[in-house]
This record gives C-alpha cells, sequence and structure tokens, in this order.
C-alpha cells in the first residue's frame, strides 16, 4: 500500500510497514511450502486487495472532504442532490465489486491458498498494530497530539 502522496507520517509508516509485512509473509509462505507459489501469491494478493480497497475508501472519504471544505459548513436544510448520491453508490457498488472480482480470480483462476489470501488481508492489521506500539512507546509531548496541546491550539 505505498502512498507517496500521504501527508501524515503514521499512515505513510502504516503503509510501508503494510509492504515490508506483505513481501516477509510471501517468502514465509513460499518457504513453508518448499517453493510452492499458492501461498505466497494468496499473501500478495490479499495484500493487494487490502491496498485497493483502502485507496477506495481513502478517495471517497477525500472526496467529501473536499465538497465540505470547499463549501463551508454544511447547514441542516441543504440537500445533496439525487443524481449526486446515485452516483456514489453507483462507484461504490462498483469498487466494491471489483475487489470481490479481483478476489475470486486469485482464489479460483490462480489458485492463490485462502490461508494467505487472509494472511494478505490481515497484513493492515498487524502494521497498525505495529504503529499503535510506536506511538504508545512515545514519551509526552513527542505525539502531534501532544503537541498540539501543548501549544494551545
Amino acid at each position: 500500500m505505498p502512498g507517496a502522496s500521504e501527508s501524515d507520517p503514521s499512515l505513510r509508516r502504516i503503509q510501508r510497514d503494510s509492504a515490508v509485512i506483505a513481501v516477509a509473509a510471501a517468502a514465509l509462505a513460499l518457504a513453508m511450502q518448499r517453493g510452492q507459489p499458492n501461498g505466497a501469491l494468496g499473501v500478495l494478493a490479499g495484500a493487494a486487495l487490502m491496498g485497493f480497497s483502502y485507496r477506495a475508501i481513502r478517495g471517497g472519504v477525500d472526496a467529501i472532504v473536499r465538497k465540505t471544505t470547499g463549501r463551508g459548513e454544511a447547514h441542516a436544510e441543504a440537500t445533496v442532490p439525487t443524481g449526486r448520491v446515485a452516483w456514489a453508490l453507483v462507484k461504490f457498488i462498483v469498487r466494491y465489486g471489483a475487489i470481490a472480482i479481483a478476489a475470486w480470480l486469485a482464489l479460483v483462476p490462480l489458485k492463490a491458498h485462502p490461508l494467505g489470501l487472509f494472511a494478505g488481508v490481515s497484513v493492515p492489521v498487524l502494521a497498525i498494530a505495529i504503529e499503535a506500539l510506536r506511538l504508545i512507546d512515545r514519551p509526552p509531548g513527542t505525539r502531534r497530539a501532544d503537541r498540539r496541546d501543548h501549544n494551545g491550539e
């Protein structure tokens, strides 16, 4: 899940750690299966699915943030055009349909191991846990939120 355009340092570390963990897990699966590639393929396919899913969700959230910050605060009486809602729903369904098709392609025609796929989709969870431990281990005052509170922002 590499992303050079990511501005948040924690998210950059999570993306980097996810990529490293996925490659290491794929190598481990390859070694455990004595050179049979289906486990490693499953890990890499699962990690790629999670990367695609992350990008899809991130794109939607970024679009919402751009729309709300570009127009100021939303008012209770403001309505969203039905066409925009329908288009957003279509994009959501198509994105997750593409993820489902990619998962099917990995499992059926490519014969990726299902446990490898599960391990691959679990990679970001491990990367997030590692980042949480990093943030916990930092001394007070070095976290971004602590600096913001200390500066009175």
